[in-house]
């Protein structure tokens, strides 16, 4: 699981990664559920939420590596989720 020793190294972290994932808009359910279980869960030995957080995002070398759910924004892909935002709009769906 991604360990953040202070909100210093976690703030680092999701500079690399965070703010430049296509999944980040206004938070993300992988940081949030780190922020929110990673220091009571890092000794856990069998914790089903251990193992998710392991996974998300794992541990290399001793420090955090990518997210697993990682995925470059690009502008086409900016540009795609503003059409789709357009259209959903002009549907009445809200997201």
């Amino acid at each position: 699981m991604g360990y953040f020793s202070n909100m210093t190294e976690a703030e680092m972290w999701q500079v690399d990664n965070c703010n430049k994932c296509a999944h980040w808009k206004d938070g993300c359910p992988v940081d949030d559920a780190h922020m929110l279980f990673n220091y009571e869960l890092c000794n856990a030995k069998d914790s089903p939420g251990k193992v998710i957080l392991d996974l998300l995002i794992p541990r290399k070398d001793g420090w955090n590596a990518k997210c697993a759910m990682f995925i470059r924004r690009t502008k086409q892909a900016d540009y795609e989720a503003r059409q789709l935002a357009k259209y959903n709009e002009s549907m009445g769906i809200k997201s």
